[in-house]
């Protein structure tokens, strides 16, 4: 009877316990494990030839089952536990629990022992003599083909099975990674892209790549898989950071356009602060000099955001370049805001006048002639309210409101205003909203406040957009009974 070599058969069992811990450390669990309890058998299976080396390949392999099985059965009694609590060691040998599945993979390394332990074992010589002779010169070789190709064969197969392990977790850390600039990208533009879709698909991706990622390597992920799902979430990557470019490009425009009427109205009020700076009567120093800035770094950012300028423009540029607008024309709002204030606290003497550098220059185009007084003007967006009001007027007393006065320019209003003897029944230049084209004197006749024709309007004018303000009421600080003005007549800024 042939016996195994013994110094292949240890060599085997050394490769194979070392493929077995580095299945354990390299592969995932769902993998390694099942690997290892095979190869778990199949050691037993080489010991057993080691021990007995004349034992026939298919006893051993059935010996080296029903040792893993004895083994697993013995965990069904508290005597493998006790051992591995004292000689924590002893756990590579008798397991951690018992697991029925394991038997079928026990099945699969026995019988890949028995494979090995057949492939490395010689066979009986006959006894023709001439027969052996010619074995006994191809028996050097024979030998070494009969270890060669076995050890070969489990080099392979461990060779394989770790460079499979190590492509398989090079692809998991490189998905993993872009997975965490994907979920960046996805998270920072939220409200920032032209298109919501492009986020969407890349929500989907990212939720494909978890469950890549979850999912048994090997049994359900397959070498490749990582990389082609890493690819689409690089290309749904590009495209969200390309929406998102082009909408921070758009709110960049929409900022600088919104940001020109804001400019324009700094430059008219900044001129007009400068004016009556001269005359003694400007705002404090501060207050314009703030305004001045606020509009010198807009100008700056208007510039900075030329469209010839923002198309060259990189993400970050552009977000940046838009955020600046967007804070720049609050800052430039609240400076000419608090520069407005400030003037009117220097050149309006009562605290319901409101200062309005733009309070009687009012272009001739945004002014309207009244229908049946021509002489008079009054701002053409508050026209129709007021024809409405004079038509229900002369529908109650037979003819048409009586206008006194309207629109007053600048220079009328310097006229009725005298800051040396001043006309309480006038507002200082800038402070009165017969400047701004949304007032009107109506005569009320000699009863005044007492008459008809007061308290009609009292009661319908406000029904046409018009309405008689608390400070010309009866008893307000200026009681006037004629003086009437539009809803629309800003009373802060």
């Amino acid at each position: 009877m042939t016996r195994a070599p013994r110094p292949t058969t240890a060599a085997l069992a050394v490769l194979v316990v070392l493929a077995g811990l580095g299945g354990r450390a390299l592969l995932p669990p769902a993998v390694g494990g099942p690997l290892g309890d095979a190869l778990y058998a199949t050691l037993v299976v080489l010991l057993v030839a080691l021990l007995a080396p004349r034992t026939r390949p298919l006893v051993a392999g059935v010996v080296g089952l029903v040792v893993c099985g004895a083994v697993e059965a013995a965990w069904l009694t508290d005597l493998p536990a006790q051992v591995v609590e004292r000689f924590p060691a002893a756990r590579y040998v008798l397991g951690t629990a018992f697991t029925p599945g394991d038997l079928a993979w026990y099945a699969a390394g026995a019988v890949l022992g028995a494979l090995l332990l057949a492939a490395v074992r010689p066979r009986a010589r006959g006894v023709d003599l001439s027969l052996r002779h010619v074995r006994a010169a191809a028996g050097p070789r024979r030998r070494g083909a009969r270890v060669a190709v076995p050890v070969g064969l489990v080099v392979v197969l461990v060779g394989a099975g770790g460079a499979l392990a190590w492509v398989l977790r090079s692809e998991t850390q490189d998905l993993s990674a872009r997975l965490v600039v994907a979920q960046d990208a996805l998270d920072g533009s939220a409200d920032r892209v032209a298109d919501p879709d492009v986020r969407a698909d890349l929500a989907a991706t990212i939720d494909d790549a978890h469950a890549l990622l979850d999912a048994t390597p090997v049994l359900d992920r397959l070498p490749g898989d990582a990389p082609a799902l890493g690819t689409r979430l690089d290309d749904d990557v590009a495209a969200v950071q390309s929406a998102r470019l082009a909408f921070a490009r758009a709110q960049a425009g929409e900022s600088r356009d919104a940001l020109g009427p804001l400019t324009r109205r700094a430059e008219q009020v900044l001129a007009a602060t400068d004016e009556l700076a001269a005359d003694g009567r400007g705002a404090g120093k501060e207050a314009r000099a703030a305004a001045r800035e606020a509009l010198g770094t807009a100008d700056d950012l208007v510039a900075a955001s030329a469209h010839e300028r923002l198309g060259d423009a990189d993400l970050a540029q552009a977000e940046a370049v838009a955020a600046d607008l967007a804070a720049q024309r609050a800052t430039l709002d609240d400076a000419t805001t608090a520069l407005m204030t400030a003037q009117d606290a220097a050149v309006c003497p009562e605290p319901d006048q409101v200062w309005f550098p733009q309070a009687g220059k009012i272009a001739a185009t945004k002014l309207a002639p009244i229908p049946w007084a021509p002489r008079y003007s009054v701002r053409a967006d508050v026209l129709d309210g007021l024809v409405a009001l004079d038509a229900a007027y002369r529908a109650e007393f037979g003819q048409h409101l009586t206008v006194n006065s309207a629109y007053r320019s600048y220079d009328q209003q310097v006229a009725v205003y005298n800051p040396d003897d001043p006309n309480p029944l006038a507002a200082p230049p800038g402070c009165s909203n017969h400047g701004l084209g949304t007032a009107v004197d109506i005569s009320m006749g000699p009863e005044g406040f007492d008459g008809a024709r007061y308290a009609w309007l009292k009661e319908h004018a406000e029904e046409h957009g018009w309405t008689h303000p608390g400070w010309a009421e009866p008893d307000g600080r200026l009681p006037e009974p004629w003086h009437w003005q539009s809803v629309e007549t800003p009373t802060e800024y």
